[in-house]
């Protein structure tokens, strides 16, 4: 091959491959492809020894080539005004989710901070910590959510 092919094939070769490697790290940082996807949202009651506790039960997948070590959900609740009340602490899931891989997650809720007779809840991912050291991070528009009304429409 001739000196000007070559240059021209080792510039076609890093182009493709600077193309390739910004691809992949905005596939992975970027905050409007969420990570998990969502299969149950329950807020059921919990009832023992005479006492009640609201929980938050919540089932999702890691849609993720990496495994999550540490997940944050933000809890929102669905009034009966239609108002929305964000809760005012973080869920945070230890447990280690795997690719693929359906988890359940389960959290209790303070009564006082707590409108039993609302009408639905949101929950939504607010970061993400995997394995290999990596982040996710919501970009504050809780795109990745998932909503349980169930009051009149």
């Amino acid at each position: 091959m001739n000196r000007v092919a070559n240059s021209f094939l080792v510039f076609l070769l890093a182009f493709c491959a600077t193309a390739s490697c910004s691809a992949q790290t905005n596939a992975q940082t970027n905050p409007a492809t969420c990570p998990v996807s969502y299969s149950r949202l329950e807020m059921p009651l919990r009832h023992r020894g005479g006492g009640s506790t609201p929980m938050v039960q919540l089932s999702f997948t890691n849609e993720t080539k990496k495994k999550i070590n540490r997940a944050k959900f933000g809890l929102i609740v669905i009034e009966q005004d239609n108002s929305q009340a964000p809760y005012d602490k973080a869920l945070t899931f230890t447990a280690g989710a795997d690719p693929g891989k359906v988890v359940d997650a389960e959290w209790a809720l303070q009564m006082d901070k707590i409108n039993i007779e609302h009408y639905g809840e949101t929950i939504y991912l607010t970061s993400v910590e995997f394995e290999d050291g990596t982040t996710w991070k919501d970009d504050g528009n809780q795109r990745c959510r998932q909503e349980i009304y169930f009051g009149p429409k």
